[in-house]
């Protein structure tokens, strides 16, 4: 029997299911490898309309009227009103009061979440007041479930209360953890709900006791206490946080967390959120540490420990013309350690040099100025001093002229120091080109690209120079010119073909490309050691930078060139258009040697041939990689540097080994006292779908040391994990001994509840190691 009803339980359920759904958030998750985990999870269904009201069709085996206004619904009662259902074994309807009782057999669900019960439902179709026995709720596409001995909803408050309740994410019968409370307390127009008597439970054992618990039930912000978190670690010993969220008004907000670290001391740490107006936004950090109790009977041992870190964007007009964007950051003056020891969650330390910037500027399609203030912090004990920006302006414009481009590139400059023995300069510098596409046919390109660089320097000389600049670089006050002026023109001739052919081999249709390239660079020399250097160095060689008008990196030195380049890449594709195979060859040569040094004491050689450049990448099967670069001083038929990197990667096993090398000869600018020879590797693989074992192993062949080493291993279940890693590694102590390098030893063991927390230590459970993460150097199209 099917009879057509408006209003029926199904109304009082849909604020059941979001209490019980957003009470216990679980984290999400990457699926594991295995199905078995979810084989009992059913997938989550959107709500196609939010009508409570709209028609309900109950079937049920009998129905019966009794005399005193009631309808009975007996065996097999089903409710559907669009995707929510209702079953029950019997079914009571008070006609007058609107009362609804239920028993036995009780299942509901709305696509996002399912609820069972075999003991009894009442409730009112008035009041929507609800109150059900004995529930078991799984959430729909996430492993999330729980129990809740008695669920009781109050319509007019919209709060829902559960006693007993319980969460977890792991399938039935496995129940490696749990988190009960004795009361829980969801009222669904706040943003927060809370829990009283919350235990953690490790199967059996109750490990870890809340006696008050407040967490989100909506996407909106509270002040209160976050979830705290625990590290062990053999620097800091014991590290707890603790923080709290203040939420000062819609477009501010702070995070408080008292951090105490059991080796070192308590640390004050402070996050600063605000959103001034729109399009714009920043964050301002903060950590403070009184007195570091590990540099005790040191020299630091009163000096307080801290970090400042502010970073802004902004968009300043609705189409983004107008940006700007800060990103500060600053540790106290001595403290090279900082952030080896501490791991803020801001700051990045490149080559042991904090940089802190103000850029803003205009942005067009066709050009664009910008405007910047750059500094660096140095953490490195003795290391020179880089040149401040105080500011930089800079214009680029490209604009195309029918079968002509018209580009212009300047710069205005000021660099400064804080060392008076240091030159400082104002620099401006011009570089208009003009580049005519000769030809400009699919397989055939030959441009022409003139243009010149003008660049003035006012510099400002000491009496003395820093025996750095006169010892190592050769530099003397009388030498530089406190005015300069640099004009050099240039051409350049670039073309380029492709020819293509259809080949087979081994019984596979291949297409193999060959694509020679000539480019011709003439610029004249101008001798330039009486201008200082404030950020100009060597330019590294491969293939591509042999195809670019400049030898050194930075607007110093401009050397001369009266040189032709030759190279050709050769690329072979597989009939489903997957490159297979890249070789790249190139070798550029000089009419006369180049004669710009980029500082006065320099040795300059008389070769009038670059390195030969070679570049390889094989993609073998789709599963295995290979990569080869090698740069060949032709001259002597010696190896200037050289790497080849083999890796195996399909399906989750991942397997590299890697060998780079350096000859000292050429590369004095690294200071290697030794040619260098490393040779490492790096894996990750499955022992079992829950067993992973990871590794690195780093050597310099050369001084025979380990660089870094690691092993992991890692057992995952459905709703929990364990790792174990161990890793010795390379540490520099930038404080007390910065010129040598000790063996620093760790072992770190993480234990993760899925779908709640994590506590330990280590890091990341990935392949590479903490000195040399994992990296793919190949350069396929595919």
């Amino acid at each position: 029997m099917k009879i057509r009803i408006i209003g029926l339980p199904l109304l009082l359920l849909p604020g059941l299911a979001q209490a019980q759904e957003e009470a216990f958030p679980p984290e999400t998750d990457s699926p594991l490898s295995f199905s078995r985990c979810f084989s009992h999870v059913p997938l989550r269904v959107e709500s196609t309309g939010s009508d409570f009201n709209a028609p309900i069709r109950v079937s049920a085996d009998t129905l019966e009227a009794t005399r005193d206004g009631k309808i009975l619904y007996r065996g097999k009662v089903q409710v559907e009103q669009q995707q929510r259902r209702f079953n029950a074994d019997y079914l009571e309807l008070e006609q007058a009061s609107r009362d609804v009782l239920a028993e036995g057999g009780i299942r509901f669900s709305d696509g996002t979440i399912t609820v069972d019960s075999d003991r009894r439902l009442s409730g009112n179709l008035n009041s929507r007041d609800t109150e059900l026995e004995q529930a078991n709720y799984q959430l729909h596409g996430e492993p999330g479930r729980g129990q809740a001995a008695r669920v009781r909803l109050t319509d007019n408050t919209n709060q829902v209360d559960l006693n007993q309740a319980s969460y977890t994410t792991c399938p039935p019968g496995e129940e490696a953890w749990q988190l009960r409370a004795s009361t829980v307390r969801v009222e669904q127009d706040e943003v927060f709900g809370e829990a009283w008597n919350a235990v953690l439970w490790l199967g059996d054992v109750p490990v870890f006791y809340f006696p008050y618990l407040k967490f989100p039930v909506k996407d909106e912000r509270q002040s209160g206490f976050l979830y705290p978190s625990l590290d062990i670690s053999g620097d800091n010993g014991t590290d707890i946080r603790l923080p709290y969220y203040w939420n000062l008004a819609p477009n501010y907000d702070a995070t408080i967390t008292p951090r105490y670290m059991e080796k070192r001391g308590t640390m004050a740490q402070l996050e600063f959120r605000y959103l001034p107006v729109a399009g714009q936004s920043g964050t301002l950090y903060g950590e403070y540490l009184g007195s570091d109790n590990q540099l005790s009977d040191t020299e630091y041992q009163d000096q307080a420990r801290w970090l400042f870190n502010w970073r802004h964007h902004a968009r300043f007009d609705s189409e983004g013309h107008w940006r700007g964007d800060i990103d500060y950051t600053k540790v106290a003056g001595w403290d090279a350690n900082y952030l080896d020891d501490f791991s803020p969650p801001v700051g990045v330390l490149v080559d042991d040099q904090l940089m802190q910037s103000f850029r803003g500027g205009y942005h067009d399609r066709h050009w664009q100025l910008t405007a910047e203030m750059r500094d660096y912090q140095i953490l490195k004990p003795d290391a020179l001093s880089p040149f401040r920006l105080t500011p930089s302006l800079s214009l680029t414009s490209y604009r195309g002229l029918g079968e002509m481009d018209l580009a212009v590139d300047a710069e205005l400059t000021q660099f400064s120091n804080d060392s008076r023995q240091v030159y400082e300069a104002n620099r401006f510098h011009i570089e208009p080109r003009l580049i005519y596409s000769v030809i400009d046919r699919p397989g055939a390109q030959l441009t022409a690209d003139a243009g010149a660089y003008y660049t003035h320097y006012e510099q400002d000389i000491p009496a003395e120079l820093a025996s750095y600049y006169r010892n190592e670089w050769g530099f003397s006050p009388e030498q530089l010119d406190s005015s300069a002026d640099r004009l050099l023109p240039r051409l350049r001739l670039n073309g380029s073909l492709v020819f293509d052919r259809e080949t087979n081999w081994l019984d596979q249709d291949f297409t193999q490309t060959l694509e020679p390239q000539l480019q011709y660079l003439y610029v004249p020399y101008e001798e330039q050691d009486h201008i200082g250097l404030y950020d100009t160095t060597d330019m590294r060689q491969d293939y591509y930078s042999l195809f670019s008008d400049r030898r050194f990196a930075g607007l110093d030195r401009i050397s001369d060139a009266n040189q032709l380049t030759a190279g050709f890449t050769s690329r072979i594709y597989d009939d489903a258009g997957t490159e297979r195979l890249r070789l790249a060859l190139a070798q550029s040569f000089n009419f006369t040697a180049p004669r710009v040094r980029l500082y006065p004491g320099e040795e300059l050689g008389d070769s009038k041939r670059s390195f030969l450049t070679f570049e390889g990448d094989a993609n073998l099967d789709g599963n295995w990689f290979l990569h080869t670069e090698a740069q060949q001083d032709t001259r002597n038929n010696r190896l200037a540097a050289g790497n080849i990197t083999l890796e195996y990667n399909e399906q989750g096993k991942l397997a590299q080994l890697g060998f780079r090398h350096l000859n000292q000869d050429y590369f004095s600018d690294t200071r290697l006292e030794e040619d260098l020879n490393q040779l490492g590797g790096t894996f990750s693989w499955p022992v079992d779908p829950q067993w992973r074992l990871i590794g690195g192993h780093y050597r310099d062949i050369e001084l025979n040391r380990n660089i870094d080493t690691l092993i992991g291993l890692r057992y995952d279940s459905c709703c929990w994990a364990v790792s174990l890693v161990w890793e010795q590694w390379q540490k520099e102590d930038k404080l007390f001994n910065p010129d040598s390098a000790t063996q620093e030893t760790s072992i770190g063991l993480r234990f993760e509840l899925k779908g709640f927390s994590s506590l330990g230590t280590g890091s990341d459970f990935s392949p590479g190691t903490q000195l040399l993460p994992y990296y793919r150097p190949f350069n396929l199209n595919n």
